[in-house]
């Protein structure tokens, strides 16, 4: 009783719960209203009914007595007939007073009669008139003319006064008749005037459950179906949704329960996505760190590389040109080869030098290219016969070039140093990683007949090396990546991806294997350039 007591208390204290509880207030009281007229005009129209019951029982009693009147006038035995004829008197003054008056009638089953209404006391006294007339004439002309002539023939005289008697006692039914007619159109009215109040409440009552319902919908239901599809949104994980703010307030001074509720759903979902937001910038913070470690890991090793790819060439150069400073020009084919020595380091630290430089361009964005028209075939004929060497000393490699056009030149426009660039640094890891077998250079043209601006070139270079480490297979053209045992500073394929794409064309990989499982061994590098045909 104390749960049921307080959660009544805490309803009805609430905003909603005090509108409802008014509405329902109202709607009892248009209710009990309604019952309480209908009731009324139910029971006056009960006591017009008895009323004209017994205003229409004037007549019957008003034609009895006549009855025992004549029955007198006929019969011998006038003692017993006048005792007949006394009581029907009695009882139509009775029955005539009773309507005026009204009283509790037992004899009638218990009918309650109310007074006439004051509308009707003009015709009540008319009949009340008649009837003492009728009642005067009965007394003093019949009854005791009667009387005196009791062993005579009746005389004429007294047939004429009954006549008389009998033209009074028609027109005190007609005036009862006049009575019940005007008490029934009387009772007419009041029954349609009733009517059309229960109408004016039951359309009343029908506007307050309407409004009220309206209300609840409005107010109640739709914010709740609102914020249960809000909910079920969040169950999917979308979170971009927000109830009205508006959704359940009667005003904006005015807020209630629901749209309390709906403001906090909206804060708790503001509050999700925060913490989603922040999940989510923390796994970028963390991701950024690894990459930051990462990419400061690649820094210490590059650094680690360059030096050591710079002290590498640095050193034979110093100790050789050392040499010759102390020895001089006295064995000619030695100091040949101490030079050749000193050249061939030099150049691999200014390939170092121009690798760190290009690389800061690139990131600069100052790297430009120098376009002109050349050929392709040309080019990579060319850059094959600087080749030639490395393969005589390597026997077991065989160099191969392969082109789907033999019999055209390809003339693209690009920049032919930093395209000859490209291809070396291709080469030279195909040869870095491979020992023995083959060293392809395919060159073809793939062309788009409907658009042609989509024709490219494809340059692939293939070898039957080592293959590609699974590893650094993903991040292959980028900084500082190598896992090679040779030499390298690890930025030849980044510098070689950049170029190709400020060309606008793609550079990718794929180890051989990925294409014939069985023979398949090395890898393959492809790089494309739109070209105009």
């Amino acid at each position: 009783m104390k749960v049921a007591r307080y959660y009544a208390n805490t309803f009805i204290r609430s905003k909603i719960g005090s509108k409802i509880a008014i509405f329902l207030f109202i709607l009892v009281i248009l209710v009990i209203t309604s019952f309480i007229i209908s009731s009324y005009y139910q029971s006056q129209m009960t006591y017009l009914g008895n009323s004209i019951n017994i205003a229409g029982k004037n007549r019957f009693l008003t034609s009895n007595l006549m009855l025992h009147v004549s029955e007198y006038l006929n019969i011998g035995d006038n003692n017993k007939n006048s005792s007949i004829v006394n009581s029907a008197i009695n009882q139509l003054e009775s029955n005539i007073l009773a309507l005026r008056q009204g009283e509790k009638i037992i004899a009638e089953g218990g009918i309650d009669l109310k007074p006439l209404p004051r509308d009707f006391l003009t015709d009540w006294n008319t009949i009340y008139q008649k009837w003492i007339s009728l009642k005067t004439n009965l007394a003093n002309k019949i009854m005791e003319s009667n009387n005196e002539i009791l062993n005579s023939e009746k005389s004429l005289d007294i047939i004429e006064k009954a006549s008389l008697l009998e033209t009074e006692a028609l027109s005190l039914i007609d005036s009862s008749n006049l009575l019940v007619t005007k008490l029934s159109d009387y009772l007419k009215s009041n029954s349609e005037y009733s009517l059309f109040i229960q109408q004016i409440f039951t359309i009343l009552i029908i506007v307050v459950t309407a409004a009220f319902a309206f209300y609840i919908s409005s107010k109640i239901i739709r914010p709740i179906i609102s914020l249960t599809s809000a909910i079920s949104e969040i169950n999917r994980e979308r979170l971009n949704v927000i109830i009205g703010q508006n959704i359940g307030n009667d005003n904006n001074n005015n807020k209630n329960e629901l749209s309390v509720l709906n403001n906090s759903f909206n804060y708790m979902v503001n509050y999700i996505k925060n913490i989603k937001k922040q999940d989510k910038l923390i796994k970028e913070l963390e991701k950024a760190n690894k990459e930051l470690k990462y990419k400061d890991q690649l820094k210490n090793d590059f650094i680690n590389i360059a030096a050591h790819e710079m002290k590498t060439p640095i050193q034979p150069i110093i100790a050789l040109a050392d040499i010759l400073q102390q020895e001089g020009i006295t064995n000619i084919e030695k100091n040949k080869e101490y030079l050749d020595i000193i050249f061939r380091n030099s150049k691999r630290l200014k390939q170092i030098t121009e690798e760190v430089l290009d690389v800061a361009r690139i990131e600069s964005g100052s790297f430009s290219l120098t376009k002109e028209k050349f050929n392709l075939k040309e080019l990579i004929t060319e850059i094959l016969k600087e080749y030639e060497q490395k393969i005589q000393k390597k026997n077991n490699i065989k160099l191969v070039y392969e082109s789907y056009d033999n019999n055209n030149e390809i003339i693209i426009e690009a920049d032919r140093n930093r395209l000859s660039q490209v291809i070396h640094n291709l080469l030279n890891n195909a040869f870095k990683f491979t020992e023995k077998g083959s060293i392809t250079v395919t060159v073809e043209i793939k062309k788009d007949n409907k658009n042609d601006k989509q024709n490219e070139i494809l340059v692939s270079i293939r070898d039957t090396g080592t293959g590609i480490h699974h590893d650094i297979l993903p991040k292959l053209f980028t900084k500082f990546v190598t896992k090679s045992p040779i030499s390298g500073t690890g930025l030849g394929l980044f510098i070689s991806k950049s170029i190709i794409e400020m060309h606008g064309g793609k550079i990718w990989a794929t180890n051989n294997k990925e294409i014939d499982r069985e023979k398949g061994v090395g890898s393959t590098f492809t790089f494309s350039l739109p070209i105009k045909l």
